[in-house]
C-alpha cells in the first residue's frame, strides 16, 4: 500500500520510519511504502506535488482538500474512521468536514506564532502596530523581528494570514485571493512587518532553504522574537543542546508565545490541518488496509509517540497534534511542557479551505515576491 505523508515536520524521515516499522509490526500483511514528496509536495507543476501523486492514502495540508473532493481524488470516510465527538479540536473537525461528510481524519495542525523571551514587553503586544512600538524599524543589531518571509507558498499563506487579521473571516477574505485583486492594506501590514527584520534578514532565499535557520538565530539570541509554527520549537532546543555553549542560548523554558498580529486590528488566527484521506482507486481489498493505517497512525497512542523525543537527548517535535486528549496528556506535558501555552491559539482558530487555494495563493506569493515586497 502507498502513502503520500505530509513531510514537512521535524526529523519528518525517522518518523516515516517510525511509522512504517509500527504500522508493518501490527499488520506483518501489508507491505507499507511512504512516499516522501519533500522536494515538491505544493509545487503542483512537479510529478512529486502531492496533486500528481498516485497512493492509496493521501495526507492532504487542507490548501488541497476541496480540489482532491471536486476531482473525485479522495472518498469520504469509513463510517468507522469517523472520530467520536470532540476528539478533535473543532478547527480540524471543521476542515476536515464537507457536506456534512467526514473526508479526511485530522493529524496535524499548523498555526502562526510570536516567539519571544519571558518578561518582555511583547507579552502584552496585541497589534502590528504595538509590535512596531516595541521593536522599531531602527532596532539594535539583533533585536528585529525574525520572520521567513520568501518563497510563493510561504509569502502567500503570511499574506492569507495579514488579510484574516485584517478582516476578520474566510467569506470576507475570499474576493482578496486573487494575484490579480490583493488586499492593499494586507500587503502593506505584511512589510510592516518584514521592515521589523535585521538588514539582511528575513528575505534571503539562502535562510529560506535552510531548515529551521530563524529559530536557531532566535535560539543564539539574535532577535527580538520569531514568527512560525509552533514546531520552531525543536530547532530552538536543538540548537540549544548540540551546538550551545551552557549558557549561551535560549532554553525553551525562558520562552513565551501569543498568536501573530498582522494588522492594527490585532489576530484571528487561522489554522491549517493535515488530514489522512483515502484515494477513489482504494477499492474493496485495499480499504481495509487503508482504513487500518489511518486508525493507526491517528491513535492517540501513535500521534503521542510522533510528538516525544524520538531519541536519547532528541528535544519534542512540537508539533500541533489534531487530537484534544494530548494537550493535557501527562507524558506529552512532561516532555513538552510548552503544549499548554501553544494550544490556546487554536480555540476559536479559522478553518481554512477553498477550491484551488494552494495555486491561487502560490501565485499571490510569488507576485509578493517579485512585484510588492522589497527585496
Amino acid at each position: 500500500m502507498t502513502v503520500a505523508l505530509y513531510p514537512f515536520l521535524p526529523d519528518y524521515q525517522s518518523l516515516f520510519s517510525d511509522i512504517e516499522h509500527s504500522f508493518e509490526r501490527d499488520h506483518p500483511d501489508v507491505d507499507l511504502q511512504i512516499v516522501d514528496l519533500s522536494a515538491n509536495y505544493y509545487n503542483e507543476d512537479e510529478p512529486q506535488a502531492i496533486t500528481n501523486t498516485n497512493a492509496q492514502v493521501y495526507e492532504l495540508d487542507g490548501v488541497f482538500l476541496a480540489d482532491f473532493i471536486d476531482q473525485k481524488r479522495i472518498q469520504a470516510l469509513p463510517k468507522e474512521l469517523v472520530p467520536p465527538a470532540n476528539t478533535m479540536v473543532q478547527v480540524a473537525e471543521n476542515s476536515a468536514k464537507a457536506k456534512n461528510e467526514w473526508w479526511g481524519l485530522p493529524h496535524w495542525a499548523c498555526t502562526n506564532y510570536i516567539f519571544y523571551r519571558s518578561g518582555d514587553e511583547l507579552g502584552s503586544a496585541g497589534t502590528l502596530k504595538d509590535v512596531e512600538s516595541l521593536i522599531g524599524a531602527k532596532h539594535s543589531p539583533d533585536q528585529g523581528l525574525l520572520v521567513d518571509a520568501k518563497g510563493k507558498s510561504t509569502l502567500g499563506e503570511l499574506y492569507l494570514d495579514a488579510t484574516l487579521d485584517e478582516l476578520g473571516d474566510l467569506s470576507a477574505a475570499e474576493p482578496y485571493l486573487l494575484d490579480t485583486s490583493l488586499l492593499s492594506g494586507a500587503t502593506a501590514n505584511l512589510q510592516r512587518a518584514i521592515n521589523l527584520c535585521d538588514t539582511g534578514m528575513c528575505r534571503d532565499p539562502d535562510y529560506h532553504e535552510a531548515t529551521g535557520f530563524y529559530a536557531r538565530q532566535f535560539a543564539r539570541k539574535r532577535g527580538r522574537a520569531l514568527v512560525g509554527y509552533s514546531e520552531r520549537l525543536y530547532y530552538i532546543a536543538l540548537e540549544q543542546h548540540e551546538s550551545c555553549r551552557k549558557g549561551e542560548c535560549l532554553d525553551l523554558k525562558d520562552i513565551e508565545m501569543k498568536p501573530l498580529p498582522l494588522s492594527d486590528k490585532g489576530s484571528h488566527p487561522f489554522a491549517w490541518v493535515d488530514m489522512l484521506t483515502i484515494s477513489t482507486t482504494c477499492d474493496e481489498k485495499c480499504l481495509p488496509d487503508a482504513t487500518a493505517f489511518i486508525a493507526h497512525v491517528t491513535s492517540s497512542a501513535e500521534v503521542k509517540r510522533s510528538l516525544l523525543p524520538a531519541r536519547y537527548g532528541a528535544p519534542p517535535r512540537y508539533l500541533l497534534p489534531a487530537r484534544t486528549d494530548l494537550y493535557t496528556d501527562k507524558d506529552v506535558l512532561a516532555a513538552a511542557p510548552l503544549y499548554s501555552k501553544l494550544q490556546p491559539a487554536l480555540s476559536g482558530a479559522i478553518p481554512v479551505r477553498g477550491r484551488k487555494l494552494n495555486a491561487r495563493l502560490r501565485a499571490i506569493g510569488k507576485k509578493l515576491d517579485k512585484e510588492i515586497l522589497k527585496p
